[in-house]
């Protein structure tokens, strides 16, 4: 019995990774589109402003 519910346990563990994974792989799709918005753009601010947001998605992608 208890090798059912470890197996269970393992299969919540491996949907809610999955689950993480995709919403983070949506997350930064929809980053890209915007940085690939503001590169078009040829004023100073949006490009300093697609910087700041790529610095702040690494902070946060490293932890």
């Amino acid at each position: 019995m208890s090798s059912e519910s470890g197996a269970d346990d393992n299969k919540a563990q491996l949907a809610d990774v999955q689950a993480a994974l995709f919403s983070l792989r949506d997350g930064l799709m929809n980053l890209k589109l915007s940085l690939l918005e503001l590169a078009c753009m040829t004023d100073q601010d949006a490009q300093q402003q697609a910087q700041l947001e790529s610095e702040r998605l690494m902070a946060r992608l490293r932890g």
